[in-house]
């Protein structure tokens, strides 16, 4: 195989991302060091109160919460896109979880004084309220007990998938107490969830993130709670993080838990004396340790994500209160619904992770919806951003079609090259440098026009393998544009297209490369599509499609330019074309002459 070879160098590149994915598996048995996670309190009320519920309905979610935290313990979204087998989808996963349910409100942070500590306003983590109003659009939960009174009342907003929650906090005692309110929410995954499968990323990977009035989202997942990160300074303990939390920068606009096409994210508004509050945030892995090496190990191994709006300590006088208010989005991440949520709030948008090239993906979303606002159905979208794209981005491909089509017509030189030098590799180099100088070819020319297209395809397909507009969309025998095609057609569909495109690229290397090279490309991508979502099928198909249409066009126009310019230009091209017909029919034509 020659040094510079294209195949060579796609051998490499697909061995580096097989062991990148595969080989960490192959070393997973070894011990898993547990994180350093502090004991938090959990400080409950020797007598528990019978637990009630309150139901809030919209057009689009059903919410039920608990007298027991006044938390969530379901979030159902209506709307029958969100429907599976019939059955809405639940958004809550920590409803088994009291500390951990979402919407919670602690008063009392292990970072300010222990869960002992006289001074606190309140002796528990959660409590059980008494339910004083309950009429499907606000619910509104009490609790008293000699120290302090709390109203915490929850209700639904104009906004899509939108509640409003405001706590007060009251000192009935005859002397000053403080407290540290603390607002969380939460998401339980296995780890067979976010592991996801061959080639493709589960949807259910989820992160934890905070984002600021300005600057750069703070984004993190599981690896990035490793034991060894607790060292780190963003997991110093401060006035409002114990030590082994994740402390963003800044004031917070957002603090969120979402995975692909989902998210809960807390919207800070008031507070007394407009105190800002800072973003905490933590992936806390459970697994029974005792029984398993490691989290991937134990069946049940999972991990709890977190994220919280810490405000500062504060105290009360006797008979003073206290108010804090924030917004709660829990859905889908629809552009229309996160950019008319909380008042239009600017950065809830930002909870769509459009990768390195988000600036080109943003385009390519704008687009896609208003296409869809015109043709009201996804797939077609799809196809007519594919077909704009690639025509957009045609000029860049020119030139590379020319080099290869001018690679083509010298391949019986070339062939003849290969023979004469078979045993010299650097002469035979020396020998088709020579032959490109002299017919003014280049087999690298265009390669950088094309490499500039490069990162509107990357960001095309980011922004399709994150759409929650696909999420269960029917199109064609696709029961869902989210995920794979269940009959396996379209994958075997991409490889017959890629191999015509194989077919059309110019012969490099000996034959063996050469087969390797048309065979083994289309299996790749076959492969690789398998799992992948149906939306990105259609776009790799159409993407396909058209370039080999493209490759077409540009060929019969080379030719005939070439033609009318050169006698012997046409003369090599016909060589060329007779060269690319199947081997049986030139041995039979070479039999013929003999």
């Amino acid at each position: 195989m020659e040094r510079n070879s294209p195949l060579r160098w796609i051998l490499v590149a697909l061995a580096a991302f097989l062991l990148f994915q595969y080989v960490p598996k192959f070393f997973g048995n070894h011990d898993s060091p547990l994180q350093p996670l502090r004991a938090e309190s959990s400080e409950l009320p020797a007598q528990r109160t019978g637990e009630l519920s309150c139901d809030l309905w919209t057009k689009t979610f059903h919410a039920t919460l608990s007298t027991r935290g006044a938390s969530l313990t379901k979030f159902q979204l209506l709307t029958a896109k969100y429907q599976r087998a019939g059955q809405p989808l639940d958004l809550s996963t920590t409803a088994g979880v009291e500390l951990r349910r979402q919407l919670s409100v602690n008063l009392r942070n292990d970072a300010v004084a222990a869960s002992k500590d006289p001074t606190w306003q309140l002796d528990f983590d959660s409590v059980d309220f008494n339910l004083l109003k309950a009429d499907g659009r606000t619910c509104l939960f009490h609790y008293q007990d000699a120290k302090v009174a709390l109203d915490k009342q929850i209700s639904v907003t104009d906004s899509a998938y939108e509640l409003s929650v405001e706590t007060k906090v009251t000192n009935l005692d005859s002397k000053p107490h403080r407290h540290s309110l603390v607002a969380e929410t939460a998401a339980w995954r296995l780890e067979s969830e976010v592991s996801g499968g061959m080639f493709r990323v589960s949807p259910f990977l989820t992160h934890v993130e905070c984002l600021q009035s300005a600057g750069k989202a703070v984004r993190l997942l599981p690896g990035d709670f490793e034991p060894a990160d607790f060292k780190e300074p963003p997991f110093a303990a401060t006035a409002q993080n114990p030590g082994d939390w994740y402390q963003a920068p800044g004031a917070p606009s957002v603090a969120a838990v979402s995975n692909a096409y989902f998210a809960h994210a807390l919207i800070p508004q008031n507070s007394p004396g407009g105190a800002a509050p800072v973003c905490l945030l933590q992936i806390e892995d459970r697994w029974n340790a005792g029984q398993f090496k490691s989290k991937s190990e134990d069946p049940h191994g999972g991990s709890m994500y977190r994220a919280r709006l810490a405000y500062p300590a504060l105290e009360l006088a006797p008979q003073a209160s206290a108010t804090y208010s924030f917004l709660s989005y829990i859905g889908p991440k629809e552009r229309t619904a996160l950019a008319t949520a909380a008042g239009g709030h600017t950065r809830l948008i930002d909870l769509i992770d459009l990768g390195f090239f988000s600036v080109i993906a943003k385009v390519l979303v704008g687009f896609l919806l208003k296409v869809h606002s015109v043709i009201p159905n996804w797939g077609v979208a799809i196809i007519i951003l594919t077909i704009t794209a690639r025509g957009l981005l045609f000029p860049l491909s020119i030139p590379g079609i020319k080099s290869m089509v001018k690679m083509r017509q010298l391949k019986p030189e070339l062939d003849e090259l290969n023979a004469k030098f078979k045993d010299d590799p650097q002469a035979r180099g020396l020998a088709q440098m020579e032959l490109f100088r002299k017919h003014n070819a280049n087999p690298l020319k265009g390669c950088l026009p094309q490499l500039a297209s490069m990162p509107v395809w990357f960001a095309l397909y980011t922004t399709l393998q994150t759409a929650v507009e696909l999420f269960n969309i029917r199109f064609l025998w696709f029961p869902d544009l989210s995920q794979s095609d269940p009959l396996f057609i379209l994958p075997f569909i991409i490889g017959i297209t890629s191999f015509l495109q194989q077919k059309q690229m110019p012969p490099q290397g000996d034959p063996a490369q050469q087969k390797m090279m048309l065979y083994m490309m289309p299996a790749m991508f076959t492969v690789f599509m398998l799992f992948l979502p149906a939306g990105l099928g259609v776009y790799m198909f159409t993407n396909g499609v058209l370039g080999i249409l493209q490759f077409q066009l540009v060929d019969r126009h080379t030719r005939r330019v070439l033609a009318s310019h050169s006698p012997a230009t046409t003369a090599l091209s016909a060589t060329a074309t007779s060269s690319t017909e199947p081997d049986a029919s030139r041995r039979s034509s070479a039999k013929g002459k003999a």
